[in-house]
């Protein structure tokens, strides 16, 4: 049983006359050049230092915003954590993100997103991508969907999977409530026994080349926690944090299932996000009834619905 959450961005950019406040331009390495009427559309990488820029256009507003200010936000704090992690990259359309129009990319995965209604520079940046590495677009959301589809089509990307999920809501004072009550026997803590990571990667949902690295990021820079038994160490059950901020890869080992431990690890990883000020979401598929009916008892809402694409090179 698990929950699926996620993460997405979008940024391109090109060295032109704009306002500097927003600009965030590194000239050092474009993606890609498409001509687009009179100027040549480029991605530009943002800086870091501007990254707070982008996340101030995106003010939470418990729906469309969330999940790309908690993506923001997220990287924000690993590169914090560690200023030497190159893999992580914003991008932006020709060097500005006014309009909120941005990519992340983080080695296999990625995000897009904007608020500029139009999609016009979400289109145009897309098609700029250098996607040699088969990216797993993650929370790609609804509205942005048919756009993101077209861009990709003509620049002859295939998408391997369009997998709608659930988006569940929780408010974080509602989570600040919860009572956390761990059973006799079992101890929660973080997960960081090299044969309990293999675990985690063993029954990830989206196996993926590279998926060891990826996972091992988010065990070292977010908030994650484990059930273990006292007596042998036996994990039970586990729970991480994406980028995007969402509730994910939530799993139980099958010997225990019917015990309550994913509703505990849950509770846990739910007043944890609430005590640091954000509130709660996940992503769930449709056809995951346990799933749903285990949030649905913890008082988490089905708001909309998210979309994992997953992409790959077709070659002539």
């Amino acid at each position: 049983m698990f929950a699926r959450c996620a993460l997405f961005f979008t940024i391109i950019g090109l060295a032109i006359l704009i306002s500097p406040t927003l600009a965030g331009v590194s000239h050092s390495k474009g993606k890609g050049k498409v001509s687009s009427g009179q100027e040549t559309d480029q991605l530009v990488q943002i800086q870091r230092k501007d990254l707070r820029k982008l996340q101030n256009l995106y003010t939470p507003d418990g729906t469309k915003n969330y999940i790309a200010y908690m993506t923001i936000s997220n990287y924000i704090r690993w590169l914090e954590q560690n200023p030497k992690l190159n893999d992580v990259k914003f991008y932006s359309l020709n060097g500005n993100f006014s309009d909120g129009t941005f990519l992340v990319t983080d080695g296999y995965a990625a995000s897009v997103d904007t608020f500029n209604e139009s999609y016009d520079r979400l289109y145009r940046l897309l098609k700029l991508v250098d996607y040699s590495k088969n990216y797993f677009f993650m929370s790609i959301r609804t509205e942005i969907k048919p756009i993101f589809k077209r861009a990709l089509e003509e620049v002859n990307i295939e998408i391997t999977l369009d997998e709608p999920a659930l988006l569940y809501y929780l408010p974080k004072n509602n989570a600040l409530k919860f009572n956390i009550q761990v059973p006799e026997g079992i101890e929660l803590r973080q997960i960081r026994d090299s044969r309990d990571m293999e675990k985690v990667i063993a029954a990830y949902p989206h196996p993926r080349q590279n998926l060891q690295s990826y996972v091992e990021k988010l065990g070292k820079y977010n908030p994650q926690i484990g059930a273990f038994k006292k007596d042998d160490g036996t994990m039970v059950a586990w729970e991480f944090i994406y980028p995007s901020g969402l509730l994910g890869v939530l799993q139980t080992d099958p010997l225990y299932y019917g015990k309550g431990y994913a509703a505990l690890i849950t509770k846990y990883l739910s007043k944890q996000l609430a005590e640091m000020g954000f509130d709660v979401y996940t992503l769930i598929d449709e056809v995951n009834t346990p799933s749903r009916k285990l949030f649905g008892k913890l008082g988490f809402k089905s708001i909309g619905e998210i979309h994992w694409i997953d992409t790959k090179v077709m070659y002539k």
